[in-house]
């Protein structure tokens, strides 16, 4: 029979795997285990090559002993080549050595050697949860249910607890106000994913059914899920209706529907009645910390939370402007709520890409890192807050520290796209073009609008040599943009990487009239003069090209460990005037 995970180890370590094995089959997982422990083979069996092809997650056991191990790196190795998922579980203290860190970069870590034992398994089983491992518990005699009880998981004795929220649909007057039906689906999917006993589908998964068509019965065999929640937001002013249901995939009948009406006062008050509803529906014995957790509520101003939805839309836009007017809106959630630990780690973010983006005034820089900690002291376990800490480490060139908080932003919020995203440019920065590809992938996968991951995914496999692939990625982008740009047409910045990439797959016309319509959109944006001097080396202008690099960095643009990397710039490397303009930098 086919083990959805297999575990991989040093048989050093066996008494003390064999136990944790043991308590995870205990809480439903299906496991694979060599007993003698990999090291003990001088070959690998068919049986354990068919385990590891065959499973879904590789939790890998970390130790002093397995870290050196050359079939625990083999195993590592061909799950990360497979673009499996892996799982590394901390039986100590270890450093990772540079042999295996590709294979675990952006990759959260359990560190099971610390911390209550029982807590750790059930992060462990919540983790592979939300990577699709289906965990059935055993079965537990349970009384019969009456004609009126809703229908469960424990149908045929078998608590299933598989759950997949569903992007909310946005039917209010104002198309834009998808940032908050969005932001509602993001919300219900972090509070239940703090309740042990559910596993939930992860949003960069349900992501993908956004709009979808298809009927809770072929989603939830997709997803492994047994319950689907859907929901429709209509948000007028300041008048909200919102309608839920949760459909039994199984059946395919409709379990509960409810349809909520208010003031936009009334979202937290929503939010927590949706999320009290499943639990009751499912008949969920919630801990006390998993009331307090549903009951939790990120600010008591909800027209600081609209705020702070609104200033997250536009800041993942990526311009000067938008990133400036995000910032205006995180400072007005903060006003309306000085504690507010969300709206201080955006802010933070907002500042700390104006300053690595666009502007380098030291104000800038310290005032994110200030917010950051802020956001910090409100909520100790903010990833934003790590994430922009990490952005902040990184323009100092503190690269460890920089990377460190990056990482920290993944453990604590592994479905978030930005923290992989900093910490690959990171990586791109110092010429780490391997572990800047892999982080790349997956901020795509888990955001697969945000134009700029391609762009770095591009120019890292060009790095690698990879031109094939360089192209392919390009022509992702290419596909991407048009139906981007309907959506913001006024995003300058998207146009000009929309130019480059058309110049570079030889559509010259249409590169020159984006390039046009963004420059005329914003003409002194430094970021924009920089993008523009990527387009004209593409077009073969090496003299405008160097000219307008030069106004770039004086308008304040001076990320040049990135300037010397791009590969857009490659057509001006041996120009005189770009040689004496770099020099020393």
């Amino acid at each position: 029979m086919t083990a959805d995970v297999f575990i991989s180890y040093s048989r050093e370590d066996k008494d003390r795997v064999t136990e944790l094995a043991n308590k995870l089959r205990d809480a439903g997982v299906s496991l694979w285990i060599d007993q003698g422990g990999i090291d003990a083979a001088a070959i690998w069996t068919e049986e354990i090559v068919n385990a590891l092809e065959n499973a879904k997650v590789l939790l890998l056991m970390i130790s002093e002993k397995a870290v050196n191990s050359h079939n625990v790196l083999k195993e590592v190795t061909i799950a990360s080549e497979r673009k499996g998922h892996i799982l590394p579980i901390h039986l100590e203290p270890t450093k990772i050595p540079a042999a295996m860190k590709y294979a675990l970069a952006g990759i959260q870590h359990v560190e099971y050697f610390q911390g209550d034992p029982v807590e750790n398994i059930k992060t462990i089983v919540r983790s592979l949860e939300r990577i699709g491992v289906t965990v059935v518990p055993p079965k537990k005699e349970v009384a019969p249910a009456s004609s009126t009880s809703v229908a469960t998981g424990a149908m045929m004795g078998v608590p299933e607890r598989g759950i997949a929220v569903l992007p909310f649909e946005n039917s209010s007057p104002d198309p834009d106000a998808d940032y908050f039906s969005d932001g509602l689906t993001d919300e219900l999917i972090a509070s239940l994913s703090k309740v042990g006993e559910l596993g939930v589908v992860s949003r960069l998964t349900s992501v993908q059914y956004k709009n979808t068509k298809k009927d809770a019965r072929e989603i939830g065999s997709e997803l492994q899920a047994r319950y689907i929640v859907t929901g429709n937001v209509r948000k007028f002013q300041d008048n909200l209706r919102i309608t839920t249901q949760m459909v039994d995939a199984k059946s395919n009948k409709q379990l509960w529907a409810e349809t909520y009406k208010g003031k936009l006062d009334d979202i937290f008050d929503i939010q927590e009645q949706v999320a009290k509803q499943i639990a009751d529906a499912l008949k969920l014995k919630l801990s006390i910390s998993e009331k307090v957790v549903l009951s939790k509520r990120p600010t008591l101003n909800a027209q600081a939370y609209d705020l702070f939805l609104r200033g997250r839309e536009y800041l993942y836009q990526l311009t000067k402007r938008s990133v400036e007017y995000s910032i205006q809106l995180f400072e007005k959630a903060i006003e309306l709520d000085p504690r507010y630990a969300g709206a201080y780690a955006a802010c933070s973010n907002a500042y700390g890409l104006l300053y690595y983006l666009f502007t380098r005034e030291d104000r800038i820089k310290d005032v994110a890192q200030e917010l950051g900690l802020k956001a910090l002291m409100y909520d100790s376990n903010s990833a934003e807050a790590y994430a922009a800490l990490s952005l902040s480490y990184t323009y100092q060139k503190m690269y460890d520290e920089a990377i460190a908080a990056g990482k920290k932003a993944i453990e604590l919020d592994p479905d978030h796209f930005l923290p992989y995203w900093i910490v690959g440019r990171i990586y791109y920065s110092m010429g780490n073009y391997s572990e800047a590809k892999g982080l790349f992938e997956k901020t795509i996968s888990m955001q697969p609008d945000f134009y700029a991951a391609y762009c770095d995914l591009q120019t890292s496999f060009e790095g690698l040599g990879e031109h094939a692939r360089a192209v392919e990625a390009m022509q992702k982008l290419l596909d991407l943009m048009p139906t981007y740009l309907l959506r913001f047409p006024d995003d300058c910045r998207a146009r000009m990487v929309y130019a480059t990439r058309l110049a570079s797959a030889g559509r010259i016309a249409e590169a020159k009239s984006e390039g046009k319509r963004a420059s005329d959109l914003s003409p002194d944006d430094p970021l924009m003069l920089y993008n523009g001097a990527c387009l004209f080396a593409q077009l073969g202008d090496v003299q405008l090209a160097v000219s307008t690099l030069k106004e770039a960095i004086e308008a304040g643009h001076e990320n040049f460990d990135w300037i010397k990397r791009d590969s857009d710039l490659n057509p001006i490397r041996n120009d005189p005037e770009y040689i004496e303009l770099m020099k020393d930098k």
